[in-house]
């Protein structure tokens, strides 16, 4: 690795690491460790400002559109709840979109930040399974203890975002022929034993249909038998299983409680009556400081009512970032399931079906635990696309030398 590589390798490390505050642990959430996070995270979008403004095409004008709403969110929060300036450093985490246009303007290679992926995709189920044969002590989360949920101590481990992505690489990579086949495939199996294990009921079934697909498709036969075989001993051994049972009670009460469900209630008070006045309702209400009067109130929503932002997805970008932040998701939606890919990249549509797919339950669109690997899938997505338009116009340059010549 020449040293031009090594130091594009160091920060994009780096960036993984600090962007997820060293997976949320109990150590860093305070002191030195999160004041050097915050710090670098500040630095690199201070780099990334001087090409923000650049030519909206593909997945550019999005993510300037998003990037802008959480800075003026900003200003919302101060507006609408009198939430003091000095609390936006808290939005600092949600500020590395910009580094989109670092990234574009130094053109990372995408093999290089796949491979820091599955770093820390191994991390991420090496210390979730620490925490999971420790989980009388939380290291990492903000939970104060760890309880049972659907038949197992749940643990939901956070910096997910890196999780689903490298699972994803690796069940792209596991079909190719390369020098760690069996490493991927190794990976596949334990990313879904961990999937099973957090009884997450859309992460199950998504993550089931993408391997039935993906190996369905371009596996050899003895592939194919082996997943197969794979879901038919998952299943039996799940139905016996206090797991099993803890997702069909869960799954029973769902569907019992109807328009009643906690989640529903929920988006439709943060929808209709959490926004004090018609600006917020544009522009949203700014990211709520937990030691400011504005995050006191969130949090008598949550402990009272049950209201948690991150229970409803995007209409959380919504409440906080505005109705152009939600615009400009539903485009990016839109843009990265119509954009073809080589098949080598479909996990980036295999990652953004997950966003789509949780995105009314989960906090995926936004949060810290998925924000640094959803600006990594928008900047390769950006990256082939600036790739295919330089290939369309070489093409039409060379075909009209050609003309020329004949002529």
């Amino acid at each position: 690795m020449n040293n031009s590589r090594y130091y594009h390798f160091i920060f994009i490390f780096m960036l993984v690491l600090f962007s997820l505050n060293y997976f949320s642990a109990k150590i860093a959430s305070g002191g030195a460790l999160k004041n050097i996070s915050y710090a670098f995270m500040l630095g690199t979008i201070l780099l990334s400002l001087p090409h923000f403004f650049r030519k909206a095409s593909g997945f550019v004008l999005p993510v300037q559109i998003i990037s802008f709403s959480v800075v003026f969110s900003i200003l919302m929060a101060y507006i609408s709840w009198g939430q003091q300036l000095s609390y936006s450093v808290s939005t600092i985490p949600y500020l590395i979109w910009f580094s989109f246009f670092f990234l574009l303007h130094k053109k990372y290679p995408i093999e290089l930040i796949e491979r820091v992926v599955m770093i820390f995709g191994v991390a991420y189920i090496v210390l979730y399974l620490f925490q999971f044969l420790h989980s009388d002590t939380v290291y990492f989360g903000f939970r104060e203890e760890f309880v049972e949920d659907r038949g197992i101590v749940r643990i939901l481990f956070p910096g997910a975002g890196v999780f689903f992505l490298a699972f994803f690489i690796a069940i792209n990579k596991s079909l190719e022929k390369n020098a760690y086949k069996w490493f991927y495939i190794g990976f596949v199996l334990m990313g879904i034993g961990v999937t099973l294990l957090q009884v997450t009921r859309q992460s199950i079934g998504l993550v089931a249909v993408i391997l039935l697909f993906h190996y369905g498709r371009k596996a050899s036969m003895a592939m194919k038998v082996g997943v197969v075989a794979l879901f038919v001993v998952g299943i039996i051994y799940l139905q016996g299983s206090d797991i099993y049972k803890g997702l069909a009670e869960t799954q029973k009460e769902t569907v019992s409680e109807g328009d009643k469900y906690i989640r529903v209630i929920a988006g439709e008070y943060f929808i209709n009556d959490f926004s004090p006045n018609i600006m917020s309702r544009i522009f949203g209400n700014g990211l709520p400081n937990n030691t400011s009067s504005y995050g006191a109130f969130t949090t008598y929503l949550e402990d009272v009512y049950g209201f948690y932002l991150s229970d409803v997805g995007i209409i959380g970008v919504y409440v906080m970032f505005g109705i152009f932040a939600v615009l400009s998701y539903l485009y990016i939606f839109y843009k990265s399931f119509r954009m073809r890919v080589p098949e080598k990249y479909y996990y980036l549509k295999y990652y953004t079906c997950l966003l789509l797919v949780t995105s009314l339950t989960s906090d995926a669109v936004y949060s810290i635990n998925f924000m640094i690997t959803n600006v990594f899938v928008l900047y390769i997505f950006q990256y082939l696309y600036e790739y295919e338009q330089q290939m369309r116009w070489l093409q039409k340059v060379t075909a009209e030398q050609e003309l020329q010549t004949v002529s």
